[in-house]
């Protein structure tokens, strides 16, 4: 059964109870196996060693450590196949309604991040310390930041417990540098693609 049809349907609430039971099983899968790797259980717990001599003892040991690697190791990636094919559906899913869902585009997202670094830069500025006192220093109303090109720009996504709610985050960069007091402005600001709001994610000023 193909997960991401099912989803639709059971989002849009045509879904018949075998496609709900499979969503909301797929679903438990993801939240169970993303916490299986720290589970107890899979420690390997050492058998009792019989009364030996020395050597016997320590390629006893020797033998041990070596099975309790391969066993972890094994452990792991057969949990790592079985982690990514159940993920792989529910996360593509939400992958693709954060896409789908986006109603910025780059271009748009830069325009929008570089009209908030310039309100945030000559309204609240950059407070920083001169002569162990806190000084504010305020981005000239007549200057210019401009964003980083289009091809640069970095994409984070955010996966939602609510798949539908999953959105991508346009974080760009945003540089100008103030003839007045000789600063370097740089801000990063994140754009949510899907509402256009901004948050500042980093500031610096350089001389």
């Amino acid at each position: 059964m193909n997960y991401e049809e099912a989803f639709r349907h059971y989002k849009e609430g045509t879904a018949n109870e075998e496609e709900k039971a499979f969503v909301q099983d797929e679903i438990a899968k993801a939240k169970a196996l993303s916490t299986l790797l720290d589970d107890e259980a899979l420690a390997v717990k050492p058998a009792p060693i019989k009364e030996a001599d020395a050597k016997e003892v320590r390629e006893a040991k020797q033998q041990f450590v070596w099975k309790k690697v391969l066993v972890s190791m094994v452990t792991f990636l057969v949990l790592m196949v079985i982690l990514g094919a159940v993920l792989g559906g529910v996360f593509g899913a939400a992958a693709a309604y954060g896409r789908n869902l986006a109603t910025v585009s780059v271009d748009e997202a830069r325009i929008i991040a570089e009209a908030y670094a310039f309100d945030q830069a000559t309204k609240n500025g950059y407070t920083t310390t001169v002569n162990g006192k806190p000084y504010t220093v305020l981005f000239p109303s007549d200057g210019k930041l401009i964003a980083e090109p289009v091809n640069d720009v970095d994409e984070k996504f955010n996966f939602e417990t609510n798949l539908v709610d999953s959105y991508y985050v346009y974080r760009i960069e945003v540089e100008g540098y103030d003839l007045v007091n000789r600063y370097e402005w740089e801000y990063e600001i994140d754009v949510n693609s899907r509402t256009g709001t901004c948050t500042v994610h980093k500031v610096e000023l350089d001389r």
